[in-house]
């Protein structure tokens, strides 16, 4: 099949300066334009499948992408099949391109998938804002864009099931009471089962289980303060039913990812969903591996040139961010992969030796400290059998951040939305791709959106009462400070005294060169004054600090970074829709 050519051939970079999300409610950020998202998705498809790309390079994409369409296939099955009304939605999405058996839900069909265009997206699968959400709402606008030009296209949404948390609550604000003036703004844990060990090493999502005895006490939490604040029914109830209804086995990666999931493909969107743990079971990631292996001094060279090259162009001095370098020790090399085993307490670092019929692969933070270690044979598809050999003792083979959106983009993606993090670090993968692999890094674009909670007028106009009440009281600090004598009561007598003794002062003032008593004396009287209208200043003042509080709390409602969980769904989904609406035309 032959891909029509776009009419925007110019496409945009995301740029070095500084990417800030939108401020203003129901606005997105969008890296290169809507209308040059298509342009880059095909751009970069042929880019992909040229000739002049290495023949290893060319070889493991066309195998990961069959691989993985196959895997995400079935997981799709494995799930949307067991909801009747999913099942008979899904004639939806009978185009081959999306549906491989449309009686049992979407899938991609790994016989198409040569032809297919690929547009890629992914993140923890914690109830995030729905400035990340958004991003799955742009990549299943750009596919439905790229098949009314003819193409077959299909979104990607990757969870990465083996990031650590980046915390197990969401924020939610409340009023004490309905009439209460004040707001509270407190963490809400999610409801996850606690460790049953005494180890504090903080564990990835997979290894996170859901609470079913909890979830009650968390959507009333999130109803309760959506009561407080007059919003309408949040999206909490209808998630967390999808999520009690789930198999008990599944992890929270899981049961939380195919809740999201599930409500997406209710409301139209057709992306699938596969977890990365699934990923790094394929043949076709064990080989990636390897390939990383046979080249571990190059690729450690390269990751650590290309993070100091980066920081030097950045200026960032913490020798932690964006990400730390890679350690070496004696014949040891340290490789950005995590390798651990579920009975560890956390994720450990991965190091490699070689030896004259395979390498030593070890789990730990450094060549003293090694948890384990495990022989690899140097034969095709030995790391897999020695990875999978013991099922009660998993081994997991996991991609570090950079490594992660490495493979994503050049053995699976024609197209990769990230948010704005992802975006910025992603500029140092750019140089890892061509350094270590040898080709021009494709392209990607950067997504995020800003919706703020649909609060009812009357509280919005409250928040913007109080914001007229500090301005106002931010004059009067001024005045305060600058004429005090404008505050002095009249009907007390030494009130009275003061300000006469004010304006006869004004009314005597000097010539020009002559002042230097007359500001002495104007100086000792505002300092009288000033301390008989102190009560009357500590009065403002408390009252202003009040106000200010208050504001500062109202203010706090207009967060960007709340989650999906408290926004009503009809209202959230829309609204995302809109925005991504633009990528047509």
């Amino acid at each position: 099949m032959t891909h029509p050519v776009a009419a925007v051939t110019r496409l945009t970079e995301p740029p070095s300066t500084p990417i800030r999300s939108p401020r203003s409610d129901n606005q997105d950020l969008c890296i290169p334009e809507h209308h040059q998202l298509g342009a880059q998705v095909l751009a970069n498809h042929r880019r992909a499948i040229s000739v002049q790309n290495p023949t290893w390079i060319l070889r493991l994409r066309k195998q990961a992408r069959h691989q993985v369409a196959l895997v995400a296939s079935l997981y799709a099955r494995s799930y949307l099949a067991t909801d009747a009304s999913l099942a008979a939605d899904a004639s939806l999405a009978a185009d081959a391109s999306l549906a491989a058996d449309a009686s049992i839900g979407p899938a991609i069909d790994p016989k198409i998938d040569d032809q297919m265009l690929w547009i890629v997206g992914g993140h923890q699968p914690e109830p995030f804002h729905p400035g990340v959400w958004y991003k799955n709402f742009l990549i299943d606008a750009t596919c439905k864009e790229l098949q009314t030009q003819g193409s077959k296209a299909v979104g990607l949404h990757v969870i990465i099931d083996h990031d650590l948390p980046k915390s197990l609550s969401i924020k939610i604000p409340r009023r004490p009471a309905r009439d209460s003036q004040h707001l509270v703004f407190s963490p809400c844990e999610l409801p996850l089962q606690k460790p049953g060990s005494k180890s504090t090493a903080p564990k990835p999502w997979h290894h996170h289980r859901i609470a079913p005895d909890r979830i009650e006490t968390f959507v009333r939490q999130i109803e309760l303060s959506a009561e407080s604040l007059g919003l309408p029914t949040p999206l909490a109830r209808s998630y967390f039913q999808i999520v009690d209804s789930l198999s008990p086995s599944c992890d929270a990666a899981i049961a939380l990812s195919q809740a999201r999931h599930r409500i997406e493909f209710q409301n139209g969107l057709r992306n699938i969903d596969i977890p990365m743990s699934r990923i790094c079971q394929t043949q076709a990631w064990f080989d990636f591996v390897e390939h990383c292996l046979k080249h571990a001094d190059a690729l450690h060279e390269t990751y650590n040139d290309a993070l100091n090259d980066y920081r030097l162009r950045e200026q960032i001095t913490n020798p932690g961010q964006p990400v730390a370098a890679l350690g070496k020790s004696g014949d040891w090399v340290e490789l950005p992969f995590w390798l651990y085993q579920t009975s560890d307490a956390g994720r450990n670092r991965m190091w490699v030796r070689s030896h004259r019929t395979g390498w030593e692969l070890a789990s730990g933070a450094r060549p003293t400290e090694f948890a384990w270690t495990v022989q690899a044979p140097a034969q095709q598809g030995g790391l897999k059998s020695v990875i999978e050999r013991n099922p009660s003792q998993e081994i997991c083979l996991r991609p570090r951040a950079l490594m992660t959106t490495l493979f994503l983009r050049c053995f699976l993606a024609d197209g990769f939305v990230h948010g704005i993090g992802g975006g910025i670090y992603d500029r140092l993968t750019d140089q890892i791709i061509r350094d270590f692999l040898g080709i021009a890094p494709p392209s990607y674009a950067i997504a995020t959106a800003t919706l703020h909670l649909p609060l009812p007028k009357q509280l919005r106009r409250s928040v913007e009462e109080l914001d007229v009440q500090v301005a106002e009281l931010t004059d009067q600090a001024r005045s305060l400070r600058s004429s005090p004598e404008s505050f002095l009561i009249l009907e007390d007598p030494r009130a009275k005294s003061l300000a006469q003794e004010h304006a006869a002062l004004l009314a005597a003032i000097p010539p020009k060169g002559s002042k230097k008593q007359w500001h002495r004396r104007m100086v000792e009287l505002k300092a009288r004054i000033r301390q008989a209208i102190e009560p009357i200043f500590q009065e403002h003042q408390a009252r202003y600090q009040a106000v200010l509080r208050r504001a500062n709390e109202s203010h706090g409602l207009f967060s960007r970074e709340y989650s999906m969980l408290l926004f009503p769904q009809a209202d959230c989904v829309e609204r995302l829709k809109l925005l991504a609406s633009q990528v047509r035309a």
